[in-house]
């Protein structure tokens, strides 16, 4: 336990965010860690602006929203900041749906949400529910591959459940698979998350039309091997690093600063977008 305390320590600590104001995370931390031990049962707690966001002892994700603001500050910022009413946001591998809250109750715009897993499904659509906003955000219990089908997926795993063989020894589903193309048909998304535990290739390979929209201008995933990059590149997209403060895109290749790596395509636009979003608040702090 003393081990699990100190890593989340050192968390909040060096968060982007969380640094700037840890007396208030510490605070959060503190109070998280005592109400959940009390209490033993699901608890609303604020997120940004006007989202909540049900947390249970033991969400990585969403307890470590509860001591930083956001999380993966770097990647959420940039959905806030990139986003508007009206465009699409694509959450593949959504888990309880921290990005699907933010993109859909804090900004207003629509979300096409994916998570394979139904448990955490399910708390994805508590959280939906919450927030009032399954009228703009179409989820789908399923996974996503480059070929229709069934996978096996471990269900134990919170955050990071992913597709196994069978020589996984730990709980594990049968879940159905579809192409990223086949739902993305008569859309045009703005901004896709791919978070799939190292399928993020299979993903890609599935999504090849939808790479060719001329309105999707960023991709967030988690692990980009050389085959997803090369696909990256001959659809126009490249590395760059984003800096919430300063609102500021750079070109990279050392782009794996924050949680996910970030694509992007149409860098002045981006720019323009993130120039001109609201100012947001968290912990105290504006970004």
């Amino acid at each position: 336990m003393i081990t699990s305390f100190l890593r989340t320590w050192r968390f909040i600590y060096s968060h982007p965010l969380a640094s700037r104001n840890l007396p208030y995370a510490i605070k959060q931390w503190f109070k998280w860690q005592i109400a959940s031990r009390i209490l033993k049962m699901p608890v609303v707690v604020p997120f940004i602006g006007e989202a909540y966001l049900v947390a249970e002892l033991g969400m990585t994700g969403a307890t470590g929203n509860i001591y930083t603001g956001l999380h993966e500050f770097v990647d959420m910022a940039f959905c806030l900041h990139l986003l508007r009413a009206g465009d699409l946001f694509v959450d593949v591998g959504a888990n309880i749906g921290s990005y699907t809250v933010l993109a859909s109750k804090v900004v207003g715009a629509n979300s096409f949400t994916i998570e394979p897993v139904p448990k955490t499904f399910g708390y994805l659509h508590r959280n939906i529910n919450l927030n009032e906003i399954s009228s703009l955000v179409d989820s789908r219990c399923c996974a996503v591959g480059r070929n229709h089908g069934l996978l096996k997926f471990s269900s134990d795993l919170d955050t990071t459940n992913r597709v196994v063989d069978g020589s996984y020894s730990g709980s594990s589903i049968e879940v159905p698979v579809q192409t990223l193309d086949r739902m993305m048909e008569q859309l045009q998304p703005t901004l896709i998350k791919i978070d799939v535990e190292g399928f993020e290739f299979e993903v890609i390979a599935g999504a090849l039309k939808t790479l060719s929209y001329s309105s999707l201008l960023a991709i967030l995933i988690e692990t980009v091997e050389p085959n997803t990059r090369k696909i990256l590149e001959e659809y126009g997209f490249e590395p760059a690093i984003y800096h919430p403060f300063q609102r500021d895109l750079q070109v990279s290749e050392n782009n794996h600063l924050s949680s996910n790596y970030l694509w992007i395509r149409n860098r002045s636009e981006i720019i323009r977008r993130c120039k001109s979003a609201p100012i947001y608040q968290s912990l105290g702090v504006d970004f």
